[in-house]
């Protein structure tokens, strides 16, 4: 064995032990992965523009959380804090970003990107597309992308964002890399920060 192919080892050690508390998701998961998301994301601001009527937003809400993980799941990593999904996190590495449509397509299912369309989602091209746009500016190197970290409602402030997000980002140090994210809620930039994130950049969407 060559000093290289022990740091590999020793690399793919320490990627395990990072996550190895948690549980890694399935498409087999989705279905109630997307319910415990929608619940934490239903009232998100780039949701509430998309979908401003209530009832209507808690449907498209759901298919936009079975999108990011099906994405999420089929190009990146996704992990709940426990076969009980208290928290969930989605992790995307940067050689599968953009979500151009034909990866999409790959990943997602029809009825999904459809029912998406449907019930809102296609006012989000426009915002996606600029956002997409500041990440590819702010971020062009290998990286991790935080896509997703929800807590279901009953279980927020009991240290599950903590558990589902320190593994990953531990498994990130280990790996030399950094981390990117974006959030349009305000309340989540001192959360961030707690966990060693900057603001790069704020942009008006």
């Amino acid at each position: 064995m060559t000093i290289d192919q022990l740091h590999v080892r020793i690399k793919e050690t320490l990627v395990t032990s990072h996550l190895a508390d948690l549980t890694r998701l399935q498409k087999s998961d989705i279905p109630r992965a997307a319910e415990i998301l929608t619940s934490a994301f239903r009232d998100y601001p780039l949701l509430t523009y998309a979908v401003p009527d209530e009832t209507q937003r808690a449907h498209a809400a759901n298919y936009y959380c079975q999108y990011i993980l099906y994405y999420g799941i089929r190009n990146g990593e996704a992990y709940a804090t426990s076969p009980q999904m208290q928290g969930i996190a989605v992790w995307l590495s940067s050689d599968h970003f953009p979500m151009t449509m034909w990866r999409t397509l790959r990943a997602v299912p029809l009825s999904v990107i459809a029912g998406f369309g449907k019930a809102g989602g296609s006012r989000l091209k426009d915002p996606s597309l600029f956002i997409d746009s500041r990440h590819k500016a702010l971020a062009p190197f290998r990286h991790w992308t935080l896509l997703f970290l929800g807590v279901s409602p009953d279980k927020q402030g009991q240290g599950y964002a903590s558990q589902g997000l320190r593994p990953g980002l531990a498994r990130i140090d280990a790996e030399g890399l950094p981390c990117f994210l974006e959030t349009m809620d305000e309340r989540n930039v001192s959360r961030y920060e707690h966990f060693g994130f900057r603001v790069l950049e704020e942009s008006v969407v």
